[in-house]
């Protein structure tokens, strides 16, 4: 396939882009296409000495080639490059397009609406399972001052990210408590913990185990205050948890991201099947 062909189906498909964010091709080359408007400009480039097409961008464009700066690169090889490879070009150009010059309009998270709990007597009979939306609302709730960060969680992905936002946001906050917080503030957050893994999903239960108490790699002191306000269910993977996210291998890489939560097996988690590879190992 010929570059001006590629520049040609790229120019086609990003039109409506294009003319979204106000830009137009302001000129061509036999190795390169650029595109100018008020926020700034991007270009493609073929460098024949690697074979590669270039995606240069530039905010503040005066004609120069020095405000471009690349952002990526893909290979180019004319004899076996097709239209399909031209159209993904072009999809990674639009995406590149979208993350760097539109602007995200500011949500109001007055307007977003929390998570929704799962019944707490269903939960107990045994109707339904807690999952990490009830956690993220049973949290919120606990901790009101989290609630705007849940609802950004929210807007940014279009759907609740528990373990994006335990990272960022609710695990710091859990470990402040255990090492820092008063008896009446532990005894609060480990009966709610305590209630969502016992009657969670596995999903839900790998978010407490690994991501949220897991993070207190078995430091001793932090330990000691959960094993005072830990259920009996809870407390055997919590301490078989911390015994491996308290040391840096594959494994503990592993615990970091769990696999997706499977409703038909239940109380058979990941953790579970993680900690029994662990005991045959030893």
């Amino acid at each position: 396939m010929e570059i001006a062909e590629v520049f040609s189906l790229v120019e086609k498909q990003l039109s409506s882009v294009n003319e979204e964010l106000g830009f137009s091709k302001e000129k061509n080359s036999e190795t390169s296409i650029t595109f100018s408007g008020e926020k700034g400009a991007y270009r493609v480039v073929f460098d024949g000495s690697n074979n590669t097409m270039a995606f240069d961008c530039a905010y503040n464009y005066d004609g120069g080639e020095e405000c471009f700066k690349t952002v990526s690169r893909s290979l180019f090889d004319a004899e076996t490059y097709n239209d399909r490879d031209a159209k993904s070009l072009a999809n990674e150009i639009e995406d590149e397009i979208n993350s760097l010059f539109k602007k995200k309009k500011k949500v109001d998270l007055d307007k977003v609406k929390m998570p929704k709990a799962v019944s707490r007597t269903k939960a107990k009979n045994g109707v339904i399972s807690y999952d990490t939306d009830s956690l993220a609302n049973r949290f919120g709730t606990l901790y009101p001052e989290t609630k705007n960060a849940i609802k950004a969680n929210i807007a940014k992905y279009d759907e609740f990210l528990p373990e994006t936002f335990f990272a960022e946001v609710g695990t710091p906050k859990v470990l402040d408590i255990i090492a820092n917080g008063t008896e009446t503030e532990r005894k609060k957050l480990f009966k709610m913990l305590n209630e969502v893994y016992e009657d969670g999903t596995n999903e839900v239960q790998d978010i407490i185990g690994v991501t949220i108490l897991g993070e207190m790699k078995n430091d001793k002191a932090m330990m000691e205050v959960a094993d005072k306000y830990m259920s009996d269910y809870m407390s055997g993977p919590v301490h078989e948890i911390n015994k491996i996210t308290a040391k840096k291998n594959g494994l503990t890489k592993k615990l970091a991201n769990p696999p997706a939560y499977k409703p038909k097996k239940k109380k058979t988690n990941f953790m579970d099947s993680a900690l029994q590879s662990q005991n045959i190992n030893n």
